[in-house]
Formats: structure tokens, sequence, C-alpha cells
């Protein structure tokens, strides 16, 4: 049951729009209107650099290739039909189960009817080359797999044809974030590999033997990952109540919790709870008076570290995080992300203040050229106090980042979002308040 928890998140979750154009500082090639600012330059303004001004605008600068959570039928290298799932872009295409009643190899491991009965109709294929074959311990068939774990691959089932194989090849498709590889190598014939993040990974094996004979076929083994450890459902927002990654029984790490907050920053490692926890809008002090970007995440959770804590917490990245029915510019959730310039993620404990990354359907859209794993959105302006997105910023949203010279390039040090108290602001005909238009992403 628990190896269906991704498939069924995929099937319930309303999907979050997305893009391949990048943040201010990048071109978005599929939009000539959009022109190539770099962080710092004078030219231009917020609008030139993709933020629509208008509310209720049609215009959607998010055009990724996929819809998030939605799934469609493929051709897997053995010419089965298998499947896909859109996270932030298109996953692997999944080979399906072994079917005993036909002489195929329809999971493309490289053995036709295996874990079948015996055939006598079914008889092997004699060839000159090699047939790849791949096995892995812990069995995926029999055991959970979590993040973290290590897996064993091994070619050992493998079949030569003439000569002896003694070359190997291996690659994997792995979920958005994943920075997981082969030890020693990828040339071993039974090489380690430990999964980091949740979702499919396609293993591939491509041999050679001693006479120079390529493999016959590539032989492939997928594997679903969970989030690791498995915890009891906590809410994790300050306030006792979620406004993305909604299903607490998927979603058991991250959170997505909606509030203000008035003491600037979310990347600084300075940045604490200042209020006790008392914010949220669902609290008694929804604007977040007093408070940080960190008091909107209940105790024993924190602000999320870097899109790799996301990748790792999140079995589904990004996707999810927009509620279902969210209307147009919505919700924009907040990480501690690290980035020095172009909008482009530095790795964990790295320094740098610049722009503000995160999850949902408000912002940026961003591609994998900056680095961010499954992290979809940012705010970064190319001009002093502001944070570059006029749709979440006065007079259309709450979102502000104010510095004074040289704020545009450390909006994560200085943003806060506190400037909409009382209605003041409106979007798309709708009056927007202080705890409108998202907030933080919160891991366990």
């Amino acid at each position: 049951m628990a190896r269906l928890m991704v498939l069924t998140v995929a099937a319930l979750l309303f999907a979050c729009g997305e893009s391949t154009s990048s943040g201010t500082a990048d071109t978005a090639d599929a939009d000539p209107l959009f022109p190539d600012l770099m962080e710092g330059d004078t030219a231009g303004d917020d609008t030139a650099a993709g933020a629509d001004t208008t509310p209720g605008s049609d215009v959607d600068p998010f055009n990724y290739e996929c819809e998030p959570l939605t799934s469609e039928e493929c051709v897997t290298s053995c010419s089965t039909v298998g499947e896909r799932l859109c996270l932030k872009e298109w996953g692997p295409c999944v080979p399906p189960p072994e079917k005993c009643d036909n002489c195929e190899d329809d999971d493309c491991d490289g053995v036709i009817n295996d874990g079948c009965p015996p055939n006598p109709v079914c008889q092997p294929i004699e060839n000159d080359c090699a047939t790849p074959a791949i096995t892995v311990t812990p069995d995926p068939s029999t055991t959970d797999i979590f993040t973290g774990t290590v897996l064993q691959l091994s070619s050992g089932a493998s079949t030569p044809g003439d000569g002896t194989i003694d070359t190997w090849q291996w690659s994997v498709q792995a979920p958005p974030g994943s920075a997981a590889t082969f030890s020693p190598s990828a040339t071993v014939a039974n090489p380690t590999f430990t999964v980091d993040v949740a979702g499919s990974y396609l293993f591939l094996l491509d041999v050679s033997d001693d006479l120079g004979t390529d493999g016959c076929l590539q032989a492939q083994l997928a594997i679903s990952t969970q989030v690791y450890p498995p915890l009891d459902p906590e809410i994790g927002c300050a306030d006792g109540e979620r406004e993305g990654f909604l299903d607490a029984d998927a979603y058991t790490h991250i959170a997505a919790c909606s509030g203000g907050w008035s003491v600037p920053g979310i990347t600084p490692d300075s940045v604490a709870p200042a209020c006790g926890r008392q914010s949220g809008d669902d609290s008694d002090n929804p604007d977040g008076d007093g408070c940080a970007s960190a008091d909107l995440c209940a105790e024993g959770w924190h602000l999320c570290d870097g899109w790799e804590e996301v990748a790792a917490k999140s079995p589904t990245g990004c996707a999810g995080a927009t509620p279902p029915g969210a209307g147009n510019e919505a919700y924009f959730f907040a990480i501690k992300q690290a980035s020095v310039n172009g909008s482009v993620c530095e790795p964990a404990g790295s320094d740098g203040d610049n722009d503000v990354f995160g999850c949902g359907n408000l912002g940026n859209g961003m591609g994998g050229d900056k680095q961010c794993g499954p992290l979809d959105r940012v705010l970064a302006s190319t001009q002093p106090n502001s944070c570059g997105w006029n749709q979440a910023m006065p007079p259309l949203g709450p979102w502000e980042c104010n510095g004074g010279d040289g704020s545009d390039l450390h909006e994560g040090a200085n943003v806060t979002k506190k400037a909409c108290g009382g209605t003041s602001c409106s979007y798309d005909g709708n009056p927007i308040d202080t705890p409108d238009k998202g907030g933080v992403l919160c891991c366990r």
C-alpha cells in the first residue's frame, strides 16, 4: 500500500502551474516580450523583466512542457507501453510489470517472462551479442524503498553472447533534484546507488564483450522511492492549518504555511522565530506583527533549508504546494535558499541572499538551468526596493523587498510580507490582505 502513495497523491492533488521561463535575470525563450535582463542592469523595470501589471490578465508566462501531477502513456526503450509522471518536467518512462501471457520482455529488464512459470513456447533467443539484465537489493517488489536507502545494483543476471562481458555502462533517469551517483563508478559490474529524492528512478545498463560486440539491447529497471523516515502526520504550520501540501498523510515532512511577517529576511542563518510562533493566517496575529518568517513554522519544524531539503522531503517536489482551486497568481511559498546572481541556486551551506526562491503559482518560473532542483518560482528584482514580480507586491500583493540601494541583490535578507494590512491591496477584483498570497515552506 505504501508503494502506491506517490501515485495516489498524483491522482488526487490539483496541479500547480509551472514555466520554462526563469527569473528576471533570464530570457524567456517562449515569449519575445520578456527581454534578457541581468541582475543589476539599469535598463527596463519590473514590467520589462516579465511582470504583468494587469490584474486578472490571462497572460501565462509559466509554460513548462507538462502540467504537474498529470501522467501519460509512453513508449519504453523495449517498445512496450509504459507511463510517465510530470512533476517539474516529465519523469522517466516507467515500463509496465512483466506479463506472463506473452513471450515479450514487458518490463525491459532484458529477460523474457522473468518471474513467470516455465513456458515452452517462449524460447530464449540465441544471439552472438550479450543481453544485459539488472537485479537490485533490496528487492523493490517486496520491500518499500525510502530515501537514504543504499541500492546494490547487479549485472550478474546478464547473458553473454559469443564473448565475455567486460564493459558495463550504468545510467539513471532520476527525479528533479536528485544528485545521487553510482559508487565507485558507473562503469563497474555491480555499483551501489543511494537514492536521495522521492520519486521514480529508471536505471539503465549497456554492456559489451571482449570481442568488441555491443549488447543486444539496453536493460532497464524502474524503482519507486518514498520519503524516509515514515512519520505520523503533523500539520507543521504554527497556526494549525496548512495552505499547501494539504495531505498530511502523504506529506509528512513538509507543509506550506500562509501568513505575514514584519521582521525582514528568510535566507540568512540569523532568521529565527521572534514572536513565539504566534503567527499564521489562521492565528490571532495573521499579519505577523513582530514576527519573523520562521514563526510560521510549528515547533519541531523549520524553514526548509535549500532546494535539496525540499527535494528530499516532498515526494512530488513543488507539485502539490499550490492548493486545489487556487486562483491565478495566488500563492508563493518561500524557503531559505542561497543565491549570488542570476537566480541560480547555490549549494546547501553557501552564502548569498540574492532573490527569494520557493514553490507556487506566483512569481517568475524557473527552468533546470537555474540548478534549483524541484523549485519552480522565484521573486527576483532588477530594481532596488522591489521583489521583481508586480502581482506579489503592493497594490496587488503583500510581499515587500525594501532595503535601499543595492537591495535588488539582497531580497532574501530584506523580504517581508506585511504590505496589505486591512485589505489595502486588491487583485483580479478581489481584496488582498497581508496573510494572503502564500508564506513559507516548513520542513520537519
